[in-house]
């Protein structure tokens, strides 16, 4: 049994939440950690050589784990690489416009664009390739979701100019569409297969940022174990059960529903770092909260693939090859 399929048949009656849904939130939670981990990097570091070193540890980690259990992925003669080729991509633009951006833009306006543009630009391209038309929900929720998190980042966002946007636009784009490209995938994938190839392909692109950035504080101990914690646990796990979830919930839910992650980064923020928070952070919290609870809450959406319910009924089988 792979490592998401245990989650991925949890049942709560009739609700949204079962399984699909829940596997998201989980792994946006996973995910939520990473700016918590990154404040505590050594001095030397570099956030796109972290970046770089998420994806190829997470690599390593779902590689062991997979060869553990005996159950390598399968060649790629056996994978579509029309999806496989774009989802990599687009990972990798995520990796490298968002840590960019969030330096030429600012930690709070860069991520409020990045993360924020993501579910529009998933439900869009979902809509052009997919073919899935959101639930009627879907658009109060995100707009619940989205001033939340604009709400929550405000005080941040002064000085950010209009050209500093772009980058982060385009991560925000980049991640809608690793989210889209990568869903037929997880059709006839095991979720750690799919993202072993994901990041082993991103990392492999990236190496040459350790030229520019030599990762030498990874000889110190605190490093070493920000990274190691960075690729398992931000990369490995937490996109696998993103994958896992996204094979039974609608793209744009899926990516209005991974915006539980800034949320999750705030209450970090403010319980393990200390970070003040006043009215206006509290009430996005509320907000975003709010929206995320409604979608995960609401009724599924219409005009998915007639196929869907067999999708969602078919166990991971942590075969590599496409079931036939």
């Amino acid at each position: 049994m792979s490592i998401t399929a245990s989650l991925g048949r949890l049942s709560c009656g009739s609700s949204l939440l079962a399984g699909g849904p829940l596997c998201i939130i989980l792994g946006a939670l996973c995910f939520s950690t990473t700016g918590t981990v990154q404040a505590l990097a050594p001095d030397g570091s570099h956030p796109l050589g972290i970046g770089a070193l998420r994806m190829q540890i997470g690599a390593l980690a779902l590689w062991a784990w997979c060869a553990c259990r005996h159950s390598l992925p399968a060649g790629l003669r056996h994978w579509q690489l029309r999806w496989l080729i774009p989802a990599t991509l687009g990972l990798l633009g995520f990796q490298v416009f968002f840590f960019w951006g969030v330096q030429q833009a600012g930690v709070a306006v860069g991520t409020v664009t990045a993360i924020g543009f993501s579910p529009v630009m998933a439900a869009i391209l979902a809509r052009i390739i997919l073919g899935e038309r959101p639930a009627r929900i879907w658009y109060p929720a995100t707009a619940l979701a989205l001033a939340g998190l604009v709400l929550l980042n405000l005080g941040g966002s002064q000085g950010a100019s209009t050209a500093a946007l772009i980058l982060p636009l385009l991560a925000g784009a980049c991640y809608g569409a690793y989210f889209v490209f990568s869903k037929p995938l997880g059709r006839v994938h095991a979720p750690e297969h799919i993202m072993l190839l994901l990041c082993a392909g991103s990392g492999i692109l990236l190496l040459p940022v350790h030229f520019c950035t030599p990762p030498l504080w990874l000889l110190q101990p605190q490093g070493l174990g920000m990274a190691l914690y960075l690729g398992v646990v931000t990369a490995a796990l937490a996109f696998s059960l993103t994958l896992a979830g996204l094979r039974r919930t609608p793209t744009a839910m899926a990516a209005t529903l991974a915006l539980v992650e800034p949320l999750g980064a705030a209450c970090w923020g403010i319980f393990l770092l200390h970070e003040p928070v006043g009215g206006q952070e509290l009430a996005g919290m509320g907000l975003l909260f709010g929206g995320v609870a409604l979608l995960a809450l609401g009724k599924k959406t219409e005009g998915t693939e007639p196929t869907e319910e067999r999708e969602q009924s078919r166990p991971l089988t942590g075969k590599g090859a496409p079931q036939h």
